[in-house]
């Protein structure tokens, strides 16, 4: 294994009191993810491993809220999944002078366009548009409000524009319970902490700052694995750096190393030798090139980061 080994690791210890593997495009465990919708159906202790090209990073819950937002799931042909339920022949039961949120964010959503219709869509639909309003791309970020108008009829039907048979019936009342009374949108993510993983990508590799994070296995069902959570990457790299940066010691040679300073500042290191400390303060390595290697590829210990 290349990097820091024996006596190297116990004399970069000496100077900190840890040193963590620097993993290119990692989520950093304080700051890293932005919470967006906390889907449904969590535990305390609940792990969550994300989706990502690369090494999948890993969540878990610590403390969990309600929400006023209905996540939404779609399974071909099948009727949508509201906060993990299908409501079958029940209704989706909305009160007058009230604003509901539909997210339609979780990938399952792709192609499959949230509709209201006035009529029943299994027949033909007819646009029921008074107090809607949509924004973004389904499966990416879509999300829907209804402002329920005091007009509005006691009869609607939400459908898939694409595949009418994926409806279900609206009850619109004056006053009473709503959805979220008869199917609550409970133990939703509040809190939760990043797993450092094995193999020196402790918080996941390959990551974007503002990429779309959700888990790697959708599942609908709430009895199932809950699967709704979905947040984005605000935060890369290195630990601890919210307001100062870090130290780093470096393994291996390296032709260079991009790394964003505690100034804010990016710098490039050229010809760093194997065993070099550099006491210089760093919040992210950008990227890095080991010597014969190529550029954003390095090993488990290539780079440590020292606190």
């Amino acid at each position: 294994m290349n990097g820091v080994q024996g006596n190297q690791a116990a004399q970069v210890r000496m100077f900190a009191h840890d040193a963590i593997p620097v993993a290119l495009g990692a989520i950093n465990p304080e700051f890293g993810i932005t919470l967006d919708s906390g889907g449904y159906g969590y535990d305390i202790d609940d792990e969550v491993t994300l989706n990502t090209s690369g090494t999948a990073a890993k969540i878990k819950v610590t403390s969990l809220q309600t929400q006023d937002i209905i996540n939404v799931q779609a399974q071909s042909g099948a009727q949508f999944h509201l906060n993990g339920r299908q409501l079958g022949s029940g209704k989706l039961v909305l009160i007058r002078g009230r604003k509901y949120t539909f997210y339609q964010k979780a990938s399952s959503n792709s192609s499959h366009i949230l509709a209201f219709s006035s009529t029943n869509p299994a027949g033909s639909a007819t646009a029921y548009t008074t107090g809607v309003n949509a924004t973004g791309t389904a499966g990416a970020d879509r999300v829907v409000t209804f402002t329920v108008d005091s007009s509005a009829p006691s009869q609607l039907w939400y459908y898939c524009t694409a595949h009418s048979g994926m409806q279900g019936e609206i009850e619109i009342k004056d006053s009473g319970d709503d959805f979220f009374a008869t199917y609550p949108n409970n133990k939703a993510i509040n809190g939760f902490e990043l797993v450092r993983q094995s193999g020196g990508k402790p918080f996941g590799a390959g990551y974007s700052l503002n990429d779309k994070v959700q888990p790697g296995i959708e599942t609908y069902d709430i009895t199932a694995a809950p699967s709704a959570f979905i947040g984005s990457v605000s935060s890369i790299d290195l630990a601890s750096t919210d307001q100062r940066g870090a130290c780093i010691y470096v393994g291996v040679k390296m032709t260079s190393i991009t790394a964003k300073m505690e100034s804010g500042v990016t710098a490039v290191f050229q010809g760093v030798a194997a065993g070099s400390f550099m006491p210089i303060l760093v919040k992210q390595i950008t990227t890095a090139t080991p010597d014969g290697g190529s550029a954003g590829v390095i090993s488990d210990n290539d780079i440590l980061a020292l606190y």
